[in-house]
């Protein structure tokens, strides 16, 4: 299966199989750090997340909301390809003003290089069940468990610049009692 979108302006990327999990995104052009990679529709809210079975909990994303409540949605491709890696391509960053989530390059992405976000960044649930992560890169947890503040301290301190805004807001107490070093961060 190969699906092909252009998600946001300049923004093109496809979906197709992956060797980190079935499915994933990846560029189909290059983009340069910072750079939008695709912008997510949150159009579409889970009413009653206690009626969800385990397989409807993969496709659904919870997040802070710009005014700083929780929000349940259920995730359109091709965002609910993105695979993780615990040194991903990307991040999401909220625009504060029309409150879209927009997916950024962390790094420059090589053309055909797959797009990959970390599930714990912003993320404060505790998984049910962890998963083994096959993500192979250098800095691999070897779990997933999907919250940012069960990450070793060196990831939090890495990932503090890029913590989306909402997040940061809510947690910021528990963030501050992290006593992670400032200058010691890099994106």
């Amino acid at each position: 299966m190969t699906e092909t979108s252009s998600c946001a302006i300049g923004a093109y990327v496809s979906v197709r199989e992956s060797r980190l999990h079935g499915l994933g995104v990846f560029a189909d052009r290059a983009f340069r750090k910072g750079e939008l990679l695709l912008e997510i529709d949150d159009s579409d809210p889970v009413l009653d997340r206690a009626q969800l079975t385990p397989e409807q909990e993969i496709y659904i994303d919870v997040f802070i909301a710009v005014d700083g409540q929780e929000r349940t949605t259920w995730m359109k491709s091709p965002e609910k390809y993105i695979n993780h890696s615990c040194d991903p391509t990307s991040y999401v960053l909220t625009d504060m003003t029309s409150g879209v989530r927009r997916t950024l390059a962390r790094k420059d992405v090589r053309t055909g290089e797959e797009i990959t976000w970390d599930y714990a960044l912003n993320i404060w649930e505790e998984w049910v069940a962890p998963v083994p992560c096959k993500c192979g890169t250098e800095n691999c947890r070897k779990i997933i468990r999907g919250n940012f503040f069960t990450l070793p301290s060196a990831d939090q301190r890495r990932y503090l610049p890029i913590l989306d805004k909402p997040f940061s807001e809510r947690f910021a107490k528990e963030i501050q009692s992290l006593n992670l070093n400032d200058d010691l961060c890099t994106p």
